[in-house]
C-alpha cells in the first residue's frame, strides 16, 4: 500500500480515554503475569492506532501546510495528547509497580521499563495546558519554514527543493542558492526570534514545574536518554575537544600539504574540498 493510500481517521480521545480507562481497570484486576501480559497487548494495540493515525496527520500536514484538512487535524492532536499522554503515564506507573515485574520484564524487555520511569518525571497534569502550547509553537514554526517560497530561475521553490543548488559542484550556484535561502531566513528573522523566545520560556516554565532546575534534564527525559544523561554528554563534548579535534585539525593540515595548497577550505566563502 502506498503512504497515499493509507486511511486516515481521526481519533475520538473520549473513546481513547475512556479505552484507556477500562484497559487500566483490567491491568489492576489481573492475577497473574499472563492476564497482565495480555491486557497490556491491548494497550499495544491502542497505542499503535493512535499514532498511526497521528503521525499520518502530521506527515500530511508537512507536505502541505496550506492543506485545511490536515492543518486542523494537526491542531487537534496538538491540543488533545498532552492530555491523553498524562492518562497513559498513569497506566504505565501500574506497569512499573506491577508485582509481576520481573515475568513482564522478560517479555517487554529492560529498556521499556527505563523508559516508563523517565515518562513518569516528564508529564504531570499541571504542565498541559504549556505543552499544548509548546505543539502550537512548533507547528507554527514548522509551517512558516514550510511556507518557503524562494524565486529560483523563475521558479517558485522550497527549502528542500533547495538543497541540490547547495550543494551543486559549480560554486557560483552554491553561491547564489545560499544568498536566496539566507534572504528568505532573514525575512522572517523577527517571527523566528518571537517563537524561539516563546519555546525557551514555555520549555522553562515546564521544567520548572515538573522539579526539574533546567529544560535540558526535562528534554533528556523526553527523548528517552536511558543509558546515560547530561554529565556524560559534556563528558563526551570534552573528550572530542580533547581528543578528536587536534586529530581532524592534524589530517587537514597533512592533506593540504599533499596536495599543495595555502590553505583547504575558508568557512565564511562556503568552498568545499577539492578532490583528492
Amino acid at each position: 500500500m502506498k503512504f497515499s493510500e493509507m486511511p486516515y481517521e481521526r481519533i475520538d480521545f473520549d473513546a481513547a480515554k475512556e479505552e484507556l480507562s477500562s484497559i487500566i481497570k483490567a491491568f489492576q484486576e489481573a492475577g497473574t503475569p499472563q492476564e497482565q501480559m495480555e491486557v497490556h497487548r491491548r494497550y499495544y494495540k491502542l497505542m499503535g492506532r493512535i499514532k498511526t493515525q497521528a503521525t499520518l496527520a502530521e506527515i500530511r500536514h508537512s507536505i502541505d501546510t496550506t492543506d485545511p484538512f490536515y492543518e486542523e487535524e494537526k491542531t487537534y492532536y496538538d491540543q488533545e495528547m498532552p492530555a491523553f499522554s498524562n492518562q497513559e503515564v498513569q497506566y504505565k506507573k501500574l506497569l512499573f509497580a506491577s508485582p509481576y515485574r520481573k515475568e513482564l520484564e522478560l517479555v517487554i524487555g529492560g529498556p521499556a521499563f527505563k523508559n516508563i520511569e523517565l515518562a513518569a518525571k516528564s508529564v504531570s497534569e499541571a504542565v498541559i495546558p504549556l505543552m499544548q502550547e509548546e505543539n502550537a509553537l512548533v507547528t507554527e514554526y514548522e509551517k512558516l519554514l514550510a511556507g518557503a517560497k524562494i524565486d529560483w530561475k523563475g521558479k517558485l521553490l522550497n527549502l528542500s527543493m533547495m538543497t541540490p543548488y547547495l550543494n551543486h559542484e559549480d560554486r557560483e550556484i552554491r553561491k547564489k542558492a545560499a544568498a536566496k535561502v539566507n534572504a528568505f531566513y532573514e525575512g522572517i528573522a523577527d517571527q523566528l526570534d518571537e517563537l524561539y523566545d516563546k519555546l525557551v520560556k514555555n520549555r522553562t516554565a515546564q521544567a520548572k514545574k515538573l522539579g526539574f532546575e533546567t529544560y535540558t534534564d526535562l528534554g533528556y527525559c523526553r527523548m528517552n536518554r536511558n543509558s546515560y544523561g547530561r554529565k556524560e554528554v559534556e563528558q563526551f563534548r570534552d573528550q572530542i575537544k580533547k581528543d578528536w579535534v587536534p586529530f581532524a585539525e592534524k589530517m587537514w593540515e597533512n592533506r593540504r600539504k599533499r596536495l599543495g595548497l595555502d590553505t583547504l577550505y575558508h568557512m565564511d566563502e562556503g568552498l568545499s574540498f577539492p578532490e583528492g
